[in-house]
């Protein structure tokens, strides 16, 4: 989504234009009435002229600068006014290029963001290339601000450069390290509620809201002092509470103030492209630390869980990816998603048991936490299978000693199916539905049947087949309904057609 930045066009040239100065050099004189008259290539020259014969001229500079940008060539532009840094000893013209620089990154952004969305609408690669350019002009001027490390990769990706990708992916990694290192030791993630950190650190020093809807504040802006670091916590309203979508730990201080304040978001997407990309030439040791990074900003992020274990399983390394969660746990023990991933990851391993109790610590935290409840409930499913799989192998049946956790099972399925997320989950009542068959329970696996047939016109097309398939087996192994399972199965070869 694009940003809503103001691009602000300084004035200050044509200030400068109309003060009288005493020593001015004809070049320099040129250059301005040039820019008064909208010349910018007789005003570019005679500047260029005036700096080669002036070469401690700040002012010619900044101007050069002005006029580059004004010329739509933003390389030139930031290439210029960052070979003023050594020159300009005069603070207000310090002031003046600094504020230059800020005002050039926004102009960047919103040129390089209009570029990226021309090309996804033409497919013209010469729009991807120029986005480059522009983004990388940005890169110059405010190397410390991370959003286009990210969209310089995704558009390298996108032409196939995966070295590119790769180099811009891991300076985003580099430009980020004190924002990770302060994930890893304060436990802030991407989609945190606002008031959850609070609760850990404190009132802000600073708060500002800014406002996009005229109810209510839309991101809310708040300034921190934590052990000696100024950091910037930036938050958007979700539904009349905030939750984090990025944070800025020790900014220049020679930035403005209203430029430590943009709300920046952060990105896990580089952190994904590089596993990826390190799992498929076979480098797993730089896939896990991509992913652990990955999953500092999302520990939510069950797909880069599940990658992770599947990583140390080939691997043989299972303790590594426990050890690993259990880290994270030690450092923040009341962090409901460590829990979580500790419980994801032996789940992946099988250790029903000790998954449940992970779950069950996330659940405790967090009562209505929808994934822990979803995922416990397989869990105590799964090791349900198991049990019944070893009776039948021992030829001992015996119903008891799995009741308990079948009812289990299916009260926090049933919990989960209560919630937003998981409400037209057809996977969740296929669950359902197996579990009350098991337990002979008919009118709950009619109750739950028709709800999962309820679902039909929202399913995407890309579940369609699955959600047919289910049915099937619903209808043909549980409820024996002949007449379902032909109407089904002639859903289904239609829509394979």
């Amino acid at each position: 989504m694009k940003k809503n930045y103001s691009v602000f066009i300084l004035f200050f040239i044509f200030t400068i234009i109309l003060q009288s100065f005493q020593c001015e050099s004809p070049e320099f004189t040129t250059a301005k009435l040039a820019i008064r008259n909208k010349d910018l290539d007789k005003a570019e020259l005679n500047l260029e002229k005036e700096i080669k014969n002036n070469p401690n001229n700040g002012q010619a500079y900044i101007m050069l600068a002005e006029v580059r940008q004004m010329k739509n060539d933003f390389k030139g532009a930031a290439l210029t006014i960052n070979s003023a840094d050594s020159i300009i000893k005069d603070a207000l013209l310090k002031i003046q290029a600094e504020q230059f620089k800020s005002n050039l990154w926004r102009v960047a952004y919103n040129n390089g963001i209009d570029l990226f969305n021309r090309y996804f609408a033409t497919k013209n690669e010469k729009f991807l290339d120029s986005a480059i350019d522009v983004f990388n002009a940005g890169v110059l001027v405010r190397p410390q601000i991370y959003d286009f490390y990210p969209l310089i990769g995704q558009a390298y990706e996108v032409k196939g450069d995966t070295s590119s990708a790769i180099k811009y992916y891991k300076l985003y990694a580099d430009v980020i390290k004190e924002e990770l290192n302060f994930a890893k030791d304060y436990g802030v993630y991407l989609n945190m509620p606002r008031e959850d950190f609070l609760a850990k650190v404190g009132k802000p020093t600073f708060s500002k809201g800014l406002r996009f809807n005229p109810q209510s504040d839309s991101i809310l802006i708040d300034r921190f002092d934590l052990n000696g670091k100024e950091v910037y916590l930036y938050s958007r309203d979700k539904i009349g509470f905030f939750t984090i979508f990025g944070w800025r730990v020790n900014p220049p201080k020679f930035w403005p103030t209203n430029e430590k304040e943009q709300p920046t978001e952060l990105n896990s997407t580089p952190f994904a492209g590089l596993a990826q990309t390190y799992f498929n030439r076979g480098d797993y040791d730089n896939s896990v630390k991509y992913l652990k990074l990955l999953l500092l900003l999302e520990p939510d992020n069950s797909e880069a869980n599940a990658f992770l274990v599947n990583i140390y399983q080939l691997e043989r390394k299972e303790e590594e990816a426990i050890e690993f969660a259990k880290s994270l746990i030690a450092k923040d023990p009341k962090n409901k998603l460590y829990h979580a991933i500790l419980a994801d990851i032996l789940l992946q391993l099988g250790k029903y048991d000790e998954a449940i109790a992970e779950y069950e610590k996330a659940i405790q935290i967090d009562p209505n936490f929808d994934l822990a409840i979803r995922n416990c409930a397989a869990a105590y499913k799964n090791k349900v299978a198991l049990i019944q799989k070893r009776q039948i192998e021992e030829n001992k049946i015996n119903e008891k000693e799995y009741i308990d956790d079948l009812k289990k099972s299916a009260e926090l399925f049933e919990k989960a199916k209560k919630t937003p997320r998981f409400t037209n989950d057809f996977e969740l009542y296929k669950d359902l539905a197996e579990i009350y068959f098991v337990m002979n329970d008919q009118t709950a696996l009619k109750q739950t049947v028709a709800e999962m047939e309820a679902l039909e016109q929202i399913i995407k097309e890309e579940d369609k087949e699955a959600y047919y398939l289910a049915l099937l087996k619903i209808y043909s192994s549980y409820l024996k309904d002949e007449k379902k399972t032909n109407a089904v199965q002639e859903r289904l070869n239609n829509f394979r057609k």
